[in-house]
């Protein structure tokens, strides 16, 4: 389910390692192993987690970071760390970059 299509000659991780303030764009969601995971995916989905969304994170709990806060587009969520981690993203300049190779 991850998609390449984009993601390619760039380096990306995954949501739940990236700090308050810190912004990435969507390149896209782990497999799914089992049917709690594909239930997440689903829903990340459905809030808007899809490939060249931009996300910017808001707010880290204290002390563990655990749940995080992110707007992508309009929409403010909490997300916990366990959740995050299933969403791959790449910094924003070097989507802006693979982006205009693409072009």
């Amino acid at each position: 389910m991850f998609d390449y299509s984009r993601a390619t000659h760039i380096s990306h991780h995954h949501l739940g390692l990236l700090r308050k303030g810190e912004c990435a764009v969507v390149v896209g969601l782990a497999t799914t192993e089992n049917a709690e995971q594909h239930a997440i995916s689903t829903r990340l989905l459905e809030l808007g987690f899809s490939t060249g969304e931009r996300i910017r994170v808001l707010a880290e709990s204290f002390p563990s970071r655990d749940p995080m806060v992110v707007r992508i587009g309009n929409t403010t969520l909490a997300l916990r760390r366990k959740e995050a981690a299933m969403i791959h993203v790449t910094h924003e300049h070097a989507y802006a970059k693979n982006d205009s190779q693409v072009a």
